[in-house]
């Protein structure tokens, strides 16, 4: 790193023949640049992180010496160790050398993604590498944090000079995200129904995420000559049946649970056993058809 040059300097005078005084001047600085340094930043374009999505960083490589750099090389560990929390997605590297894109070709082996760029890098000029990694969709759900860690290495004035490091090596910490992640699956209990027998669609309300589903409002368009003979809802151990005030049914057989004085379907936070589950069972009869 630099080495700053401090000078200061200082006067004495006499005057009136016996008097004297002494004075000192403001401290100048100059920075002399060592030969070979580095200097890296590593991040992220996020803050949080969910299993499966993508997290893109961006990492900054400057010469701040006065002698060209070879063999920079860029190796970030995803996360750390062999089954990594991060994947690197193949083919999203770009790179850029005083904002000149330049042509890089990443390795990734043991966890680790490596990337050197293709030419020296000139006293005073700066590398942008940009890059997207997956966050496994199987990440441990005990998981709170992913940091990654980028080793930036060079050798100065040949590719068999004196070997260049920045320290300490940059980090950057993902947070994973408070959220909750609702999907919903229908099935009904029959395939064949006559008229007048009575039909049951359950709704499935899966929630992958950490935090629970508050304020749930489901919406159905029920078939026609479908009605409605009771409605149950699921979720924690424990199973409600909604009086006929607690949903709507439209003129067009829509179906809205709950209604706007209805108690407020929860779907449970996920856990490391499982996801969280709430079911609205829907049971009616179906009218008959006239030909």
């Amino acid at each position: 790193m630099p080495t700053p040059l401090n000078n200061q300097a200082s006067i004495r005078y006499n005057y009136s023949g016996a008097g004297t005084g002494t004075a000192v001047s403001n401290t100048v600085t100059t920075n002399l640049l060592d030969r070979y340094t580095l200097a890296a930043t590593k991040t992220p374009l996020s803050s949080t992180f969910r299993p499966g999505e993508n997290v893109t960083y961006v990492i900054r490589v400057e010469n701040n010496g006065s002698g060209d750099l070879y063999n920079v090389t860029i190796a970030d560990d995803l996360g750390g160790g062999a089954d990594t929390p991060l994947v690197y997605n193949p083919a999203s590297l770009r790179a850029y050398v005083d904002s000149i894109p330049v042509t890089i070709s990443p390795v990734v082996q043991g966890g680790t993604l490596t990337a050197v760029l293709p030419a020296p890098l000139p006293a005073g000029t700066a590398a942008i590498l940009v890059y997207t990694a997956q966050v496994r969709p199987d990440v441990d759900f005990t998981l709170q944090s992913i940091t990654n860690t980028v080793a930036v290495t060079a050798n100065g004035g040949s590719a068999a000079g004196p070997a260049v490091t920045v320290t300490p090596s940059p980090t950057a910490t993902l947070l994973r995200d408070s959220y909750a992640e609702v999907t919903l699956y229908k099935e009904a209990d029959k395939q064949s129904v006559m008229a007048g027998e009575p039909l049951t669609y359950t709704f499935t309300l899966t929630n992958q995420g950490n935090q629970a589903a508050d304020s749930v409002t489901l919406t159905d368009q029920l078939p026609t000559g479908f009605s409605v003979t009771q409605v149950s809802v699921s979720a924690g151990g424990a199973t409600i049946v909604l009086a006929p005030g607690d949903y709507t049914v439209a003129a067009d057989n829509t179906i809205t649970i709950p209604s706007t004085t209805g108690k407020a379907i929860t779907v449970p936070a996920a856990t490391v056993a499982a996801p969280g589950i709430a079911t609205v069972a829907i049971t009616g009869t179906v009218a008959g058809v006239t030909p």
